[in-house]
Order: C-alpha cells, then structure tokens, then sequence
C-alpha cells in the first residue's frame, strides 16, 4: 500500500510547480502584450518601406545603376557559378527555455536552410512580394534553360561541407525517425563548415550551432525578448560592410514569424542581395510617378541600410512576440496539467485513506470476534 506521507509530499510539490508555472504564465502574458503591441506599431512603417522601395526601384527601370547590394537575376546566376565568397545566416531564437517548441522549431528551419541542396523547385514570396531564398530555387529552370543533373558550386560546397547530409531526395539536415507519431531528430555535427558564417541572437541558438562547430562572427544574447533597433542597425552595418567587400555573397535571415497568439512558423528570407526583377516586377502596377529630389540614386543608396535594418528589426520583433506567446501557451498548458495531476493525486490518497481506515476497521472486528 502506498504511503500517505508520501502522496502528501508529492501533491505539495505539484502545487509549487503549479505556483511557478502559473506566475511565469502571468508574466509571459504580461511580455506578449507588449511585444505584439510593438510589433503592431512597427507594422506600418515596414509597409511603407516596401511600398518606397517598390517605388524607387520601379523608377530606375531602364537606367544603369550599379551598386553592391543590387543585382539582376543574370548576375547572381553568374556569380552563385563562380563560387567564390560566404554565406551569412542571422539566426533569431531564444534566450530562455520552457518556450514549448519555439527554439527547437527555428534550429530545424536554419539547418534545413543552411544545409538545403537545391533539389526543391517550390517557389513562394514573402511580405514584400519578393521571391525569398534565391539561394534555393534552380536556376537554371528561372533562366528558361532546362535544368542539368549537374550541381550549382553553391549545391556542391554544401554537400561537402556538411558531408552529404543534405540528401538530394529533399530538404533534409538530419536523420528523421518516427515513434508513435513523434519525430525524432538527430543533428550531424560537423567540425567546420566551410564557407558558411552566422550571426545568431538569442544563447539557444549561439550554444546550439557553437556545439556543431559553425563559425559564429557576432552573437547577440539577452535581447530576444525585448529586442531594441540599435541592435537591429549593428547587424545591419556588419553585414553591409562584410556584404560591400566581397567576403560574403548571400545573407539569409531565419526568424519565427508571428501569426496569432496560438499560431507561429519559422521562416526564412534572402535580405542580399535585392534582386532587381522582382521589385520591378512587383511595381509595374503601381501608376503614380514621383519626382525624387536630389535624385533616385541618391535617395536609394541613403534609404538600403534603412530599409535593411527594418527588416531585421521586425524579424526581431515577431520572434519577440512568438517566443513570448509560445512561453505563454506552455506555461498554460503546464499549470492546467499540475492542476489535474493534482486531483488524481487527490483522489488516490483518499483512496489509499479510506482502504487505510477499512482494514483498521476489519481489524478491530476480527479482535472483538476473537475474545468471544
């Protein structure tokens, strides 16, 4: 029979459990109606720079521009062939833990990213009506040629770095096993990986790719939560001054991007270089010309690193806020589980109670009836 004293210690310690997780439920609660409602602000300004960059870029057609930043789809089709430079991956995940699957959720975004080996052909656009991750789709079938069995350098200097991890039947980091309707997902170290680097914000990131011998060139932690734009403008000035020397030729950001309180996905999006066709492409049924003053270039060369830094504060800002709310939707999850381990925990000591009291009972009665 089980002991009393024992239930009774184990039902205190579900409560405390329970006061803890109901508090940080309470404080998470507390953080995600700040981080949405700085989220909902900055939502405005980032459309309205899509809509100026849509515009300006539509006002350079047919002039010759040249600038580091912005390429044509003929120009990155060369350069991914020449293989030479870097890829940068921004990382955005947690601080903390006991956030449910949030951090674990991004981890598997940015390896599936990191280590992708071109063989999907899906296609889709992000906020701005951009194609994101150039860096994924075939180039060859975007240039109307037929595409070969032959892969890009890039392909080819991904499969080697991360020693063939990324299989050429899909997008894959690791090796997936199912297990009663789970997955379970093992990450393959690698000791350096070639021609990669990452910025990551958040400790969970920055422990995780440092575990796996990822070269991290700036890491970012104690922010995730209560992110600030000067962090986002430090970032962006790395990446502009390693993206205008050459030492890198693509930058990728990975982030959770915020639906609902209930509802967040990991994504991912190409920030260099701006492909000129989509832009154009996205503005051409924009009507109204503007007269720019002192002209486009000057106004486009000074309005970039702007607008780049806007798009990393605002991955910033929705990961605040999914990190937050997946907190909050744990925390909920944890302390309505104590609450009803507590009542079973209940019922079984009353039940341990009353078989106690019952046996005393036959106890008593088998005495009695034994000094008749």
């Amino acid at each position: 029979m089980a002991n009393l004293q024992h239930i009774r210690r184990r039902i205190k310690s579900v409560k405390n459990i329970q006061k803890i997780t109901n508090a940080m439920d309470m404080i998470a609660r507390s953080r995600f109606n700040a981080a949405r409602e700085a989220l909902l602000k900055n939502l405005p300004y980032v459309d309205k720079t899509r809509e100026i960059m849509r515009r300006v870029m539509g006002q350079m057609r047919g002039q010759e521009y040249e600038h580091p930043f912005i390429k044509t789809r003929e120009d990155l089709i060369a350069e991914q062939q020449e293989g030479a430079g870097k890829f940068l991956f921004i990382v955005i995940a947690s601080d903390k833990g006991l956030a449910g699957s949030f951090s674990s959720n991004v981890l598997k975004e940015a390896h599936d990213t990191i280590e992708y080996d071109g063989t999907s052909e899906n296609t889709s656009l992000d906020d701005d009506g951009e194609e994101e991750n150039f860096h994924k789709k075939n180039f060859d079938a975007l240039k109307g040629i037929k595409p070969t069995a032959k892969r890009t350098p890039k392909q080819q200097r991904q499969m080697t770095a991360t020693g063939g991890i990324a299989k050429a039947t899909g997008r894959s980091s690791g090796t997936k096993t199912s297990s009663g309707g789970g997955e379970v997902r093992e990450y393959h170290d690698a000791d350096y990986i070639e021609g990669i680097e990452l910025i990551t914000v958040g400790r969970k990131a920055t422990t995780h790719f440092k575990q796996r011998g990822y070269n991290i060139i700036k890491s970012y932690h104690g922010i995730s939560e209560r992110p600030q734009y000067k962090y986002a403008k430090k970032i962006t000035d790395l990446v502009m001054e390693r993206f205008a020397s050459g030492e890198i030729i693509d930058v990728t950001l990975i982030y959770t991007q915020f639906k609902s309180a209930i509802s967040c996905a990991p994504d991912d999006v190409t920030l260099l270089p701006i492909v000129t066709d989509d832009y154009v492409k996205s503005s051409a049924n924009l009507k109204e010309e503007y007269i720019y003053e002192p002209d486009v270039v000057s106004i486009l060369n000074d309005f970039l690193p702007r607008r780049i830094a806007t798009r990393i504060y605002g991955a910033m800002l929705h990961s605040a806020a999914s990190e937050l709310s997946s907190r909050m939707n744990a925390m909920s999850n944890a302390t309505d589980n104590a609450q009803e381990l507590v009542g079973r925990l209940n019922l079984f000591y009353n039940k341990v109670r009353q078989a106690g009291i019952t046996n005393e009972i036959n106890e008593i009665v088998g005495g009695a009836n034994a000094l008749e």
